[in-house]
């Protein structure tokens, strides 16, 4: 007569314990998920990666003349060592399309030129990558009022061409960060002379590869996506 009752208690106790395990599993997938989300690339939100051994105003206060090299110099240095250009996925929210979508810009100098790139150009000394990016934003697109958000990634990019090729060295290297900047409010495009024109595109890399945009571009917006799938969804 005690038989029913245990194989039923045991029955429960499985069931519970099955139940139990399964939702302990699934709190621990979504914590895993929510945190490579947060840290895509390892890089934590808001965090720009940037790392200081000292005081942070001295090391990042470089007076004007020490940020620039006389033109050989800077061309030899372009041609035989590897630099460092932060580039900027610059996103603005469309409220006529009611979607966001970041900005391209038409390269009118080597590297790449004639290609639909991400705005960007080369670190300064005592800069974030943050800094950098809205710099960047800025100075080739006339946007002052941005804010940086993430770095994405980085890239080890190189080139057959570059700005300052001899017949006798050709191309160059860049290590690229992209940092994901929103534009705050509306404003006018002002190219600089290192871009011929300037077009929005929405955030999905399907479509970015559909409509035949440089891999460089559709592998930010992969970087995005990676970061927060969401991100680009209709508000």
């Amino acid at each position: 007569m005690s038989s029913a009752p245990s194989k039923a208690i045991i029955t429960g106790s499985f069931m519970a314990g099955f139940a139990v395990a399964s939702f302990l599993r699934y709190l621990d997938k979504k914590r895993i998920s929510g945190r490579n989300r947060q840290n895509a690339g390892a890089f934590p939100e808001g965090n720009d990666s940037s790392m200081f051994w000292g005081d942070v105003n001295e090391l990042t206060k470089v007076p004007q003349k020490n940020k620039f090299l006389p033109a050989e110099l800077y061309g030899q240095m372009i041609r035989d060592t590897i630099g460092c250009c932060v580039d900027a996925l610059v996103v603005r929210f469309n409220p006529l399309t009611n979607r966001k979508e970041c900005l391209l810009v038409e390269r009118a100098t080597e590297p790449v030129k004639g290609v639909w790139w991400l705005p960007g150009g080369r670190l300064f000394k005592g800069e974030t990558f943050f800094d950098g990016a809205i710099r960047k934003a800025k100075e080739e697109t006339g946007l002052d009022n941005v804010k940086p958000i993430q770095v994405l990634g980085f890239y080890n990019t190189f080139f057959p061409t570059s700005a300052w090729d001899t017949d006798e060295c050709k191309g160059t290297q860049t290590v690229q960060p992209i940092v994901l900047v929103e534009v705050e409010r509306a404003a006018e495009i002002m190219l600089d002379k290192t871009s011929e024109r300037y077009r929005w595109i929405g955030l999905d890399p399907d479509q970015a590869i559909k409509d035949g945009e440089d891999k460089y571009v559709v592998d930010a917006l992969l970087k995005l996506q990676a970061w927060n799938s969401t991100y680009g969804e209709k508000k």
